[in-house]
């Protein structure tokens, strides 16, 4: 007698992650653009300045092919151009540092091909569009954040994509990937930074984070992220601005 078989088979679990279309892992990190060969973007700032903002400004530049990174790394000598019109709107805040409403208010201001939607903070739901905006793919996210422990740490990076867990068709993610201008050039690798759901404490992955779609409305509690690179200790931190940036298509 022929036995029955159970087609309720255990659904497959696995890790995966989406990135950035354009990218290409080596020795450095590239970009294929308009032109021949890959290009070099990656912009790292110094240990004086307080120019994140600008930094992640320059990368996306540099991505989308709207200036060539050797101009913008000498966007303080050029008299014009693209480059020149970033450190024009950008040099009093070199030093200083920019907050997110005013980031948002000059990227837009460079009356470039660029798209903005920006999300301030829990009461926008930051964490969520920005885990949404990374998922769909074909898009680069400007991230401000800051420490949950003091008010030292402010800074920003730029999200060029997402890690998760799948099991069988569900994808859950759990990890921003981060291009931060602070630490190192990646190397065979498409990020030097990252932003992981703790596996306990508020937003953890053990007890699932309150990150509703977009379009619905309520209370959040606050989300607590692990910052973690190579160069600096890991950290808690939490989102205070999440803003896309989209190339616009000439019609």
């Amino acid at each position: 007698m022929s036995k029955a078989i159970s087609l309720n088979r255990p659904a497959v679990s696995y890790r995966f992650q989406r990135v950035f279309p354009g990218l290409l892992t080596g020795h450095a990190l590239t970009v294929q653009t308009k032109r021949q060969e890959p290009v070099r973007f990656f912009m790292q700032q110094s240990d004086l300045d307080g120019a994140c903002g600008v930094h992640i400004a320059a990368m996306i530049l540099a991505i989308y092919d709207l200036a060539k990174p050797s101009a913008l790394h000498e966007m303080s000598h050029r008299k014009s151009g693209v480059a020149a019109t970033v450190w024009q709107a950008f040099q009093h805040t070199y030093f200083s540092g920019v907050n997110p409403e005013e980031w948002g208010e000059l990227m837009d201001g460079l009356d470039l091909p660029l798209f903005l939607t920006a999300k301030y903070g829990m009461q926008d739901n930051a964490d969520g569009h920005a885990l949404e905006w990374l998922m769909r793919g074909g898009d680069l996210v400007a991230l401000a954040f800051a420490s949950v422990k003091h008010r030292r740490t402010k800074h920003w990076a730029l999200a060029v994509g997402v890690e998760g867990a799948a099991v069988g068709k569900v994808h859950t993610p759990d990890t921003i990937l981060l291009l931060d201008p602070s630490a190192s050039e990646p190397g065979f690798a498409p990020f030097n930074a990252r932003l992981r759901l703790p596996t306990s404490g508020p937003g953890s992955r053990r007890a699932p984070p309150n990150l509703p779609k977009p379009s619905e409305d309520g209370k959040r509690k606050p989300v607590h992220w692990l910052y973690e690179a190579a160069e600096w200790n890991a950290e808690e931190v939490r989102l205070l601005a999440a803003v896309r940036l989209q190339l616009k298509v000439a019609a």
